[in-house]
């Protein structure tokens, strides 16, 4: 080896600074058989490293997950917003000879011959009203207000949710707040915009939560072509949700049918998704036409861009962000009603709104379970009062849902990545200290080899350099003498060793 020390560093360096595992075996004292071992040992060692690093970057940057589920115990829990509406848009005894004559041929009330298109739907004193119409005298108004009618003809509060209790108590009237849905009037318990405003819920179980008696009032429900297969359904549409989301009634939530008593145990979940590249989920919690990011509010925003893009208006329920007006009869089921009924079957292929789930969620997951009311006793208990149902009237009209925590606690869910960076390195690391003797500071020795290498080689040049110099030197001063020179000399001269002195 006495060679190769003269020739690199890599030998001194092999021997006598490095912590890898295998060097000293290969460049150490030892003969060709043991070298060979070595070498073979050494190499097989740094394929297995190179193949379990390549697959913990494989593995690292396909960037699997994990989910962490945790249930964390609370003394008291926040209570979600409550909006409620009745499958039932507009109230036939509400709709007048104007409203008839604005919107009964686009809702397909009425033919284009004014006449009922449906007259076995209809009771006999509305069908008496459309034929006592005089059309020649009330006649279209081009500046109909949409809002309005919809306001006016919908079910109103106080004829639709008769009890409100909360925790044994009398809802105050202003626990409730009116709110435009896909479904006409609405009405949301709950809507604070303040946290500190929120009803909190301090114990489990129905006497702690919500109690809603609704009156549907199934006589007054009238046969539309806006609703879709909601105009088959008579009962209460009712939607949990955060009092900072809008709601999205007609597509999510649940149904509490008439005749029955509906109890709705509630949990509370705060789901956190990772962004990406680990999921789609959408990080920003801004959106164009509300405070705060939901899935529903950017299906409702969609739905409006779209309406407002195709009809240069905007329907009653929609926000009003961009300004436009709201769109008249004709405009509302000619064209919005089509373009609505496009994006939600996502056939508008010009404009594919993609709404992603939120990165921070919170869900109220639920169960319900359902009892028939007892038409007899209920008769008895709204006797004397401005209600006074008859028990056949109950079974048909009445519907009754209680909402209520079954714990006081909510459920965490939480994604972590599989393999984060600090698992990453360490997972290297135990390789190469497994099968090399590397560490981190061993980084720090190759560089220091590195090194060591140039100026080895540097000055191993420039002795050389020397000793070629020195040997033109002398070979200049024997000449103007003619001092014959001998072999002898010549190779005394370039076998002088400057090994030693550079080490």
């Amino acid at each position: 080896m006495r060679c190769d020390r003269d020739n690199f560093y890599l030998p001194i360096y092999s021997t006598e600074k490095t912590d890898l595992h295998g060097l000293p075996g290969i460049f150490g004292d030892g003969g060709w058989v043991r070298k060979l071992i070595w070498i073979t040992v050494t190499a097989v060692a740094w394929v297995i490293v190179i193949y379990e690093t390549v697959l913990l970057f494989t593995n690292f940057f396909e960037y699997h997950h994990v989910t962490k589920v945790d249930v964390e115990y609370k003394q008291t829990v926040a209570f979600p917003a409550i909006t409620v509406c009745n499958f039932n848009k507009y109230r036939e005894s509400a709709l007048t000879d104007y409203d008839i004559v604005n919107v009964g041929v686009h809702l397909g009330i009425v033919d284009e011959n004014r006449n009922l298109l449906s007259p076995e739907l209809y009771t006999d004193e509305f069908a008496a009203t459309v034929a006592a119409i005089n059309w020649t005298t009330t006649v279209e108004d081009p500046d109909y207000n949409m809002t309005d009618f919809v306001k006016r003809t919908g079910h109103q509060k106080e004829d639709f949710i008769v009890q409100c209790v909360w925790k044994e108590e009398d809802c105050a009237e202003t626990d409730f707040v009116h709110t435009f849905t896909h479904l006409g009037n609405c009405y949301t318990f709950n809507k604070a915009s303040d946290d500190t405003e929120r009803k909190i819920s301090m114990n489990a179980g129905a006497s702690n939560g919500l109690r809603l008696v609704f009156n549907v009032e199934v006589d007054e429900y009238t046969p539309t072509n806006d609703l879709g297969s909601e105009a088959m359904d008579a009962g209460v549409k009712i939607m949990l949700h955060l009092p900072s989301e809008p709601p999205y009634v007609k597509e999510l939530g649940f149904v509490s049918a008439v005749g029955q008593h509906t109890y709705v145990a509630m949990r509370h979940a705060q789901i956190t998704s990772l962004p990406l590249p680990y999921t789609e989920c959408q990080k920003e919690d801004t959106s164009g036409y509300f405070e705060q990011y939901s899935l529903q509010g950017c299906r409702i925003e969609c739905e409006t861009k779209a309406v407002e893009k195709y009809c240069d208006c905007r329907l009653v329920e929609q926000p009003t962000g961009d300004g436009f007006p709201v769109c008249s009869p004709n405009q509302t089921h000619v064209c919005a009603e089509e373009i609505l009924l496009s994006v939600t079957e996502g056939t508008l292929v010009d404009d594919v709104c993609v709404c992603r789930s939120p990165c921070e969620v919170e869900d109220y997951p639920f169960s319900t379970t359902n009892a028939k009311l007892r038409p007899n006793f209920m008769e008895r208990l709204f006797r004397g009062t401005s209600n006074n149902f008859t028990a056949d009237y109950i079974m048909d009209n009445v519907a009754v849902v209680s909402l209520f925590y079954e714990a006081l606690n909510f459920e965490v869910v939480e994604q972590l990545p599989e393999m984060s960076l600090v698992v990453l390195l360490a997972n290297i690391g135990g390789n190469l200290g497994l099968f090399t003797g590397a560490s981190a500071l061993t980084a720090f020795q190759v560089f220091e080899y590195c090194f060591d290498e140039g100026d080895f080689q540097y000055r191993r040049s420039q002795k050389n350099k020397n000793k070629v110099g020195n040997a033109d030197v002398s070979r200049l001063a024997v000449r103007p003498a003619e001092v014959p020179m001998r072999m002898g000399d010549v190779r005394s001269i370039m076998d002088y060793d400057t090994h030693d002195t550079l080490r």
